[in-house]
């Protein structure tokens, strides 16, 4: 049976696809099924599989696998093997210094349910289901809504005297502040790309963009969290000398561009610059976030000498951190309770080995076959990577595929803009004839 666009079981995959960003949140909502822990953005995702993989069975829904989206879907498996090999080959148990035991299989399984196969479900309908940019579009305006709505809620967290640390940093629902910054980040990017392709009078849809991105931005600055604002305006800068190497602006728009992004950017550091954190983001010696950083580098680049081929298993950094880290520094470490590695490529080389890293890589490679403007967020997810850790969590999982997936869709389903054919030598130096002077002949 051949897909009509209207086909209904086809909307209504679309439209829960719509909504999906809705539920990432919702991975801190957990219950147990005969015993098995599950979040419910797990079991949403899993239905919306379901769901899609039911039409594909009854022929409501055509499947594709055109280049590049085969390419992408086997590099999905390699990391899949990888994180898959990563749990079979990791320890039962590990003895902590703490005393207690950590049941080591348990905590690896779950990663791997949860943050790998369900995250790695929703790319697949993800990448099938949305085939056009306006309806890319429109589903990237409901994942910055709904993290619009985040950034709100983490503010009346704060109202209530709660979502606010020790250090007086903007959490929200999160266990950290940085948790916060890595949410917001690719929709506060996203929100910047809509916004600039802008047609015309603006509408409602462009005042609501408009609007959320002044409430994530403004929520972000409030988790200072610097690496997320690198990541921003780091992507912004390449974006820009994207440009120019292209020549696709003039060259005054992109110094002017560029001022206006190092201007915002000096303003946000002169606000900053006599903070106690800034400080201690620049104290290498003494305890602070960078000299604490340099720490968990060192362990980690160590871990993975140790463990170069398979990794240490999905989410036992922290494990390994604590047993292992004083022999590999020759002393406690400043902090103890480190859950990953506080960089991308470190977190893929030790959660899933060197197929994971060789997966993270070539995605990298591929994204940049044809500029799509997801890019730019793409970008930006890994600036922050290198000193945070995206992916490696439930609703940050999802925010890479969602990311990723709308690279996807538009260097496989729509075509790029006709360039304009160079005239040709001969035609651009023989004479110009009129309509009027070959009538008068």
């Amino acid at each position: 049976m051949s897909m009509n666009k209207d086909n209904p079981f086809q909307t209504l995959v679309r439209n829960l696809v719509y909504l999906s960003p809705f539920f990432f949140p919702l991975y801190l909502l957990r219950f147990q099924i005969y015993g098995l822990p599950f979040t419910v953005l797990e079991v949403f995702t899993y239905l919306l599989f379901i769901l899609w993989f039911l039409g594909l069975v009854y022929h409501r829904i055509n499947f594709f696998w055109q280049k590049p989206l085969r390419g992408y879907w086997l590099t999905t498996f390699v990391l899949f093997l990888g994180v898959t090999i990563g749990v079979l080959a990791a320890p039962h148990y590990i003895s902590l210094p703490s005393g207690e035991i950590l049941d080591a299989q348990r905590v690896a399984l779950g990663v791997w349910k949860g943050w790998v196969v369900a995250p790695m479900l929703y790319f697949a309908v993800l990448t099938q289901t949305i085939r056009s940019s306006s309806n890319l579009k429109k589903f990237l305006r409901f994942f910055v809504y709904s993290s619009a709505l985040v950034a709100l809620s983490a503010y009346a967290f704060g109202i209530f005297g709660e979502g606010i640390t020790y250090d007086l940093r903007l959490s929200g629902f999160f266990e950290s502040a940085n948790y916060l910054s890595l949410y917001l980040v690719p929709p506060i990017l996203f929100s910047i790309c809509l916004i600039f392709q802008r047609i015309g009078k603006p509408r409602l849809k462009e005042y609501l963009d408009l609007s959320s991105l002044v409430i994530m931005a403004h929520a972000l600055f409030f988790t200072k969290s610097y690496a997320a604002i690198i990541g921003v305006f780091g992507s912004l800068i390449l974006y820009l000398f994207y440009m120019v190497v292209k020549k696709r602006v003039k060259i005054r728009n992109i110094i002017v561009g560029i001022l206006l992004i190092l201007a915002t950017f000096v303003v946000i550091i002169a606000t900053q610059i006599n903070t106690s954190k800034f400080q201690q983001f620049l104290e290498l010696r003494e305890r602070s976030s960078s000299s604490v950083r340099l720490e968990i580098y060192e362990i980690s680049w160590a871990l993975i000498d140790e463990n170069s081929i398979i990794g240490i298993g999905p989410g036992l950094f922290q494990a390994n951190y604590q047993t292992k880290g004083p022999r590999i520094l020759g002393h406690a470490p400043m902090e103890w309770n480190i859950p990953h590695s506080h960089n991308v490529f470190f977190a893929f080389w030790l959660n899933a080995g060197l197929l994971g890293l060789l997966a993270l890589l070539v995605f990298i490679v591929f994204a940049h076959l044809r500029f799509t403007y997801p890019l730019i967020v793409f970008w930006g997810i890994l600036i922050h990577g290198l000193f945070d850790t995206p992916f490696w969590k439930n609703d940050l999982s999802m925010i890479f595929w969602l990311t990723l997936g709308s690279i996807v869709i538009l260097q496989t389903y729509v075509n790029p803009s006709p360039k304009k054919r160079p005239v040709g030598i001969r035609k651009r130096l023989a004479p110009r004839i009129s309509k009027r002077s070959r009538i008068r002949e």
